[in-house]
């Protein structure tokens, strides 16, 4: 009973970041959204191209990968996570269902990824969801800028860490 008075690991984790040095906070949350990414996608990337696949065919659009680090994250924390977030905290809704459906939904609007895309990816969403509340609890500016700033972070490490963002290797 003594777990259900203090909230489940999510409502844990988010009031351990409201409370942690920003910095700290910062490199967590990055390392907790970049995890599995790295793991199943972008050291296998690398592997393929130690197996002798050295073109990208296609699969990556280098304009895409500049407006997916540099914009996406800006525009998508301040006209996605922050009204739909705000509208939560307005409504006083439960932390835990917060953090699950609405990194839900924005795990399904990126509409780019497969099924298993989507599974890998949800705890990265979790866990930028978890950055925003914990932030939230220190002012809206810190809640904006955390989440878009790690979210920059990441999406620079899983495009440009990405081997298939570069056209030939090592030629």
């Amino acid at each position: 009973m003594e777990t259900e008075s203090k909230g489940g690991v999510l409502e844990r984790m988010i009031a351990r970041w409201s409370g942690l040095n920003e910095s700290r906070v910062l490199l967590e949350s990055y390392l907790l959204c970049s995890l599995l990414p790295v793991v199943f996608f972008t050291l296998p990337s690398w592997s393929e191209v130690g197996n002798g696949r050295i073109y990208r065919d296609g699969v990556v659009d280098y304009s895409m990968g500049l407006i997916a680090i540099l914009f996406a994250p800006i525009l998508e924390t301040l006209f996605i996570f922050a009204p739909i977030l705000e509208l939560c905290r307005v409504l006083k809704a439960r932390p835990l269902w917060v953090v699950l459906c609405f990194a839900l939904f924005f795990e399904c609007i990126h509409t780019q990824r497969d099924f298993l895309g989507h599974l890998a990816l949800y705890p990265t969403m979790i866990s930028m969801t978890m950055l925003y509340l914990a932030m939230r609890k220190k002012s809206f500016l810190h809640a904006v800028l955390f989440t878009a700033v790690v979210h920059e972070v990441y999406n620079f490490t899983v495009v440009m860490g990405n081997a298939y963002t570069y056209e030939r290797f090592f030629h």
